[in-house]
């Protein structure tokens, strides 16, 4: 087996996706001699219940850890283990909880153009270090302009209902795999890991299924 397909089952407001992600490139990385790898990402809205406006963040963070140092506790730990991947979290200055279902739009439209790997991270960026409101149309056509999309052809998009069939249908198959948290990773379209792994793990886990397909093939 030289190639293995990875779908990376997340959504954009997911710290522990990013951090997974990280893991996972590292691993990748190293089994750069061994396999190759084609990813893609699959839609699942952790709060599909927030409106297309958004939602106080400050609220919803009251609701979530009911305590303030329990949920300094919380984003301190993920701000550390972000510096440890090489990436930065900065909770403050996000005001609102974003709606994500016109990112995962984005994200299957970016599949297309070949730069669903580079918009994901972006996203992943603007949100968390950024503090950009990925619910709003105007930001993701920002995004998307300096990612390598065209502005026009982007906002067209946006403003349309194209892709959102797709992406319901996708999310829906997710959550039918009974998938219920991310990031959730299928590698071949049958073996599943789920959490923010470290590169290790993947390693680990990346080859035992190189054995097993090999061993089938």
């Amino acid at each position: 087996m030289n190639i293995l397909h990875i779908d990376i089952v997340s959504d954009i407001v997911c710290p522990w996706c990013v951090i997974g992600y990280k893991n996972l490139a590292k691993a990748i990385k190293i089994l750069k001699g061994e396999l190759k790898f084609t990813i893609n990402w699959k839609p699942f809205q952790l709060h599909p219940e927030i409106p297309i406006e958004g939602f106080d963040k400050h609220k919803y963070m009251d609701i979530k850890f009911k305590s303030s140092e329990r949920r300094k506790s919380s984003l301190d730990q993920i701000c550390e283990i972000g510096e440890k991947v090489g990436f930065n979290f900065n909770f403050s200055r996000n005001r609102h909880l974003p709606n994500t279902f016109l990112a995962h739009r984005l994200l299957w439209f970016s599949k297309s153009m070949g730069l669903q790997n580079k918009i994901s991270e972006a996203l992943f960026y603007n949100y968390f270090t950024e503090g950009k409101d990925v619910g709003s149309i105007d930001e993701l056509i920002s995004i998307s302009e300096k990612n390598g999309l065209e502005k026009d052809t982007i906002e067209t998009f946006l403003r349309s209902d194209l892709g959102a069939k797709e992406v319901i249908r996708e999310e829906k198959r997710s959550r039918e795999m009974k998938i219920s948290s991310v990031p959730t990773y299928i590698f071949n379209r049958k073996y599943m890991l789920v959490g923010g792994q470290e590169p290790d793990t993947f390693v680990a886990y990346l080859r035992k299924i190189k054995e097993k397909e090999t061993e089938k093939a």
